[in-house]
């Protein structure tokens, strides 16, 4: 994901049922997802100096046209955590699992990652089916008051 990115997604990003779930986040112009890209495409996170993010913007490979963005928190000690969004007029089409797919797969392979993790709102249920269909299962881990976790452990054999 780049800065300039933003101007190529807005108009995606502004759709309000993309944010029924967390509203808060929602940008409200270019220039706010511009400044938003712009820290992301620098790496570190700002009060966490032990902690890394990747983000991406996910393409169709036959045309390229933005389906979403898939975003992963690398931590010190080895795990991570992944979190998406698909863009409404692409949702349920399986873009979300291929490109949470191919995430962990770079995660396993690339930074050595044993375990990931995913919180969501407990009403999304999309969200929850990709993670459950990925093989994460519920975590005891306390997420927000209206969150679930998921973790999924990544084994030796899923590295190779």
């Amino acid at each position: 994901m780049r800065e300039n990115h933003a101007e190529l997604v807005f108009e995606k990003m502004s759709d309000e049922r993309l944010w029924t779930f967390f509203p808060h986040l929602r940008p409200s112009s270019v220039d706010d997802l511009r400044r938003l890209y712009r820290r992301w495409q620098a790496g570190a996170a700002p009060q966490a100096p032990d902690e890394t993010w990747e983000n991406w913007l996910c393409l169709l490979r036959t045309d390229g046209t933005p389906v979403g963005g898939a975003q992963a928190t690398l931590f010190s000690d080895h795990e991570a955590m992944v979190a998406y969004a698909t863009y409404t007029d692409y949702q349920r089409r399986g873009y979300t699992r291929e490109a949470i797919s191919r995430v962990l797969a770079h995660l396993a392979h690339d930074h050595g990652v044993n375990k990931v993790r995913a919180e969501m709102d407990r009403r999304n249920e999309a969200s929850i089916g990709v993670v459950k269909a990925l093989g994460f299962t519920r975590s005891s881990q306390r997420a927000g008051a209206n969150d679930l976790a998921f973790e999924l452990r990544i084994s030796e054999a899923t590295r190779e």
